[in-house]
């Protein structure tokens, strides 16, 4: 965050980061935001960044990986909350409203889909909270992001479910997740 934008009062900081994440979900596109006024919006949220060696956990890709650093940032409690949330409320909501199941990821070893449904929603935490922490670079964040965003648009628009390793998110995802971190991990 530059000098700047620590003078900046918390709604306005708040309202640059509320723009970048709808500008995700209705465009697929992530545009450059400061990841030290992405951290600053984050961390007047509940996140911790204090320098410690679990923060390096945030820079492995998996989110098994990353969930050391995930808990250290969120403590391990609102990291549960959010999966819970994913699984037990987010995801049947979904998947009523859309009268199908969500897609998964495609194994090519065993040539089957496995059956874990909030790969990417968790991912998306585990990004954006790295990116924030400086341990993801903006450039494999947006690829990522975009690319997750782009297949889960292609699922629920044409039920196209690709096969690669990066789980989709859906498009309307980034802004709800980013309203569920909003709420202290407490909404339903």
């Amino acid at each position: 965050m530059t000098d700047k934008d620590k003078d900046r009062p918390f709604e306005e900081r708040l309202a640059e980061a509320d723009g970048w994440i709808q500008n995700i979900t209705d465009k697929g596109v992530v545009g450059e935001i400061d990841p030290m006024l992405l951290r600053g919006v984050l961390v007047e949220m509940g996140a911790d960044f204090e320098p410690k060696p679990e923060l390096e956990a945030l820079s492995k890709y998996t989110n098994s990986g990353k969930r050391s650093g995930l808990n250290a940032v969120w403590g391990k409690g609102r990291v549960d909350a959010y999966k819970k949330w994913v699984q037990e409320v987010y995801i049947p909501q979904y998947e009523q409203q859309v009268g199908r199941e969500l897609p998964t990821l495609f194994d090519p070893e065993t040539k089957t889909y496995d059956d874990v449904k909030y790969s990417g929603m968790m991912q998306f935490l585990g990004e954006l909270t790295a990116y924030a922490a400086g341990k993801k670079t903006f450039a494999d964040y947006k690829r990522l992001t975009e690319n997750r965003v782009r297949k889960g648009k292609r699922w629920k628009e044409e039920g196209i479910r690709e096969h690669s390793p990066n789980a989709p998110i859906l498009p309307e995802f980034p802004a709800d997740a980013w309203s569920y971190i909003k709420s202290g991990f407490t909404s339903n």
